[in-house]
């Protein structure tokens, strides 16, 4: 199931638990990376990232990271275009230049301090 906004998004968030992404969403609005559009899979996503990659300033996925799709598509994403935060990732999104991790339970500081290793708060 895709959630469609009326204009371009700035933000992909990618997740199956509808709590966090309901949380997110609040956030990313406030921070001003809104408009924000949702998927649960990489079918979608990878859709959705051809019809509006342009407009995307942020990646969020939180899909388990034991699935070797999700491995393969997170290493694929080109971070010169889009800036990336994975919940739940290892350390080696560290050494990515444009990527962040959040760690569950996360809360809004931890939220704001990923927005601010890849650029996008102060």
């Amino acid at each position: 199931m895709i959630e469609l906004t009326p204009s371009a998004p700035k933000t992909l968030l990618i997740s199956n638990n509808m709590v966090e992404v309901d949380d997110l969403t609040e956030m990313l609005v406030e921070q001003g990376l809104g408009p924000v559009t949702h998927t649960r899979d990489l079918e979608d996503t990878a859709r959705i990232l051809a019809e509006t990659g342009e407009t995307l300033r942020l990646l969020i996925c939180g899909l388990s990271m034991h699935l070797h799709e999700v491995k393969e598509f997170l290493a694929s994403c080109d971070l010169s275009t889009v800036s990336l935060v994975v919940i739940d990732g290892t350390a080696e999104f560290l050494d990515r230049e444009g990527a962040a991790i959040l760690q569950r339970p996360f809360s809004t500081d931890d939220v704001l301090a990923a927005f601010a290793r890849i650029g996008l708060r102060d």
